[in-house]
C-alpha cells in the first residue's frame, strides 16, 4: 500500500472514532435523561399510591352501589303499591 492509502485509512479510522465517541456521549446523556424521568415517574406513582390508601376498594364500592340500588328499588316498589 502507498503512503496515501495509509493516510486515507488513518483519516477514516479517526472519523469513525470521533463518531463513536459522539454516539457514546449522546447515549450517556440519554441515559441520564431517562433516569431523571423514571425518578419523577416513581415519585408521582408513590404520591398516587399514598393518596389512594384511604379510599375503599372497587369491591366495596360496587357492593354499596348494589345495596343502594336494591334499597331504592324496594322503597319505590312499596310506595307505588
Amino acid at each position: 500500500m502507498q503512503e496515501q492509502d495509509f493516510a486515507d485509512l488513518a483519516t477514516r479510522i479517526a472519523i469513525l472514532e470521533t463518531k463513536g465517541e459522539a454516539q457514546e456521549s449522546r447515549l450517556n446523556s440519554l441515559e441520564i435523561d431517562v433516569g431523571k424521568k423514571f425518578d419523577r415517574l416513581e415519585a408521582k406513582l408513590d404520591q398516587l399510591i399514598d393518596s389512594s390508601q384511604g379510599r375503599p376498594t372497587w369491591t366495596i364500592t360496587l357492593s354499596l352501589s348494589a345495596l343502594m340500588t336494591i334499597a331504592t328499588s324496594l322503597i319505590v316498589y312499596l310506595v307505588s303499591r
